[in-house]
């Protein structure tokens, strides 16, 4: 063998780890992306957890759909409290699913509905501070985010006690 052949095959074997070592870290930087999104996914549901959310999400639940953003502010301000503690919750929500730190199907499923739902009765109240504070922006995510759920398939699922009676774990 030669020194040109020598040659040919290391420069053939260079190019392949070249290669080997680029699909490898494409597969190393897709799993370090799925881990994080895992870990955002595990917080969101964390967020939910807490008692200070729920109980304001409790009473923002309890506000019948449309009411109007001067009655909502009639009930007290524990309930302007809990619109703005549940609001601003979906608007982080919202602005990480934009920014794809968190996986929309997750969210979807996690809080999907809810966040429908919490829109629905704090629309009027949102778009009132906009006015007052003059800034259009004001939970622009929460909004979005409702939005899109609200186009999504989620809302039209059959609830999943029902449409994955049938699951069974990996076993």
């Amino acid at each position: 063998m030669n020194w040109e052949a020598l040659a040919a095959i290391s420069a053939a074997l260079t190019v392949l780890v070249i290669v080997a070592t680029a699909i490898a870290g494409f597969v190393q930087i897709r799993q370090l992306q799925d881990q994080r999104r895992d870990s955002a996914s595990v917080e969101l549901v964390r967020t939910f957890q807490d008692s200070e959310f729920a109980r304001a999400f409790d009473l923002v639940m309890s506000l019948p759909v449309g009411l109007a953003a001067d009655e909502l502010r009639a009930r007290g301000p524990e309930y302007v409290q809990a619109a703005r503690t549940v609001a601003i919750r979906l608007e982080m929500v919202g602005a990480l699913v934009y920014r794809r730190t968190i996986s929309f199907d997750v969210t979807e499923e996690v809080c999907g509905g809810a966040t429908v739902s919490a829109w629905h009765r704090l629309r009027a109240l949102v778009e009132a501070q906009r006015a007052e504070q003059d800034y259009p922006m004001y939970l622009e995510w929460f909004q979005w985010l409702a939005e899109q759920f609200e186009k999504g398939r989620y809302l039209n699922w059959t609830p999943a006690h029902i449409r994955e009676r049938n699951w069974k774990p990996n076993v």
